[in-house]
């Protein structure tokens, strides 16, 4: 018997044959109702059922349920935004109506300058210590071959030491730095976190357009990648990670 023959058989309330005798497959009984209306059949259904109306079971059958997509943890393996990906979730936001303060942009700005200033020094002391170590043996062999004998026996920085002046450094450097960061911090935490509320309610929103589809389909929903890298930088937003 043919898919077709089959679906024949059921639609007309017919038995159809077991395709493996030791397993043989259940036969869909259907009843006349008072008010006609278009058969449906549920998998659970048996030859003796009693005309009356659909059970549970069968209703979950006709109308699975869609599991919700994610747990909480669900962002961990999403990776930060990029920042193309950034300014395209500022153009969106700023699109539905966010803006953010300009106050807050104007004291944050001035705080950048010591900051930058005090990464080029990170950036510079690392490069050089190095150069200065090569800049001293370079000195020491001038000075021998203009005639000085005890240059070579005077006290000189090892590589070690040009290594420890470096790193010393650059900690006082970046400590200074985490002092203008939590200040920033401290500016910037309340217009971040509107701005954090505002990226979810944008990704609330991209995904109602799209899970109606999946539900009229009866397939869990997914969400696209674009909405959960929104979702991650609301994330980082809120925790000040970036």
């Amino acid at each position: 018997m043919n898919v077709l023959e089959k679906l024949d058989r059921l639609l007309n309330g017919e038995p159809t044959a077991p395709q493996n005798a030791a397993k043989p497959t259940r036969t869909v009984g259907e009843f006349p109702q008072p008010n006609p209306a278009p058969r449906t059949h549920y998998a659970g259904a048996q030859p003796h059922d009693k005309p009356g109306p659909l059970s549970a079971e069968a209703k979950r059958e006709l109308h699975p349920l869609v599991r919700p997509y994610s747990p909480p943890d669900a962002l961990a393996g999403v990776p930060f935004p990029s920042p193309p990906q950034q300014a395209a979730f500022d153009a969106f936001l700023r699109e539905r109506g966010y803006a953010p303060p300009a106050d807050v942009a104007k004291k944050l700005a001035a705080l950048d300058v010591p900051w930058v200033r005090l990464q080029d020094a990170i950036g510079e002391t690392r490069k050089s210590q190095n150069a200065n170590y090569h800049s001293q043996l370079a000195d020491i062999a001038t000075r021998i071959a203009a005639g000085d004998s005890t240059a070579n026996e005077r006290d000189a920085w090892t590589r070690e030491d040009w290594q420890q002046d470096a790193d010393e450094r650059c900690r006082v450097f970046k400590t200074k730095c985490r002092e203008i960061e939590a200040e920033a911090w401290q500016l910037a935490e309340a217009a971040l976190l509107t701005k954090a509320d505002a990226a979810d309610a944008a990704a609330d929103e991209l995904e109602a357009e799209a899970r109606p589809r999946f539900e009229q389909f009866a397939v869990a929903y997914r969400p696209a990648p674009y909405v959960l890298l929104l979702r991650k930088y609301a994330a980082t937003l809120r925790d000040g990670s970036r």
